[in-house]
């Protein structure tokens, strides 16, 4: 009886966790495309290349790909 009671106040179930890494991964998905855009943008129309943006939106990718990496040659 409590433990039903505690796993419908409490519970996680596996539909909540696939929701929440898709919407992370979408969300990453969007945050790397705008900032790519606003490099592209600072450079074409301001003529300013950010640096500080470009090792942002490169770390983004390379831990992508490293974890990407990481989890085929673990699996």
């Amino acid at each position: 009886m409590y433990k039903n009671m505690f796993s419908n106040w409490f519970g996680i179930d596996e539909r909540f966790v696939m929701h929440r890494y898709i919407s992370t991964r979408w969300s990453v998905l969007v945050g790397v495309i705008l900032m790519a855009i606003w490099v592209n943008y600072e450079y074409l129309v301001n003529d300013t290349l950010r640096i500080d943006l470009l090792i942002i939106l490169l770390a983004m990718a390379v831990t992508k790909v490293g974890v990407m990496i990481y989890y085929h040659l673990a699996h």
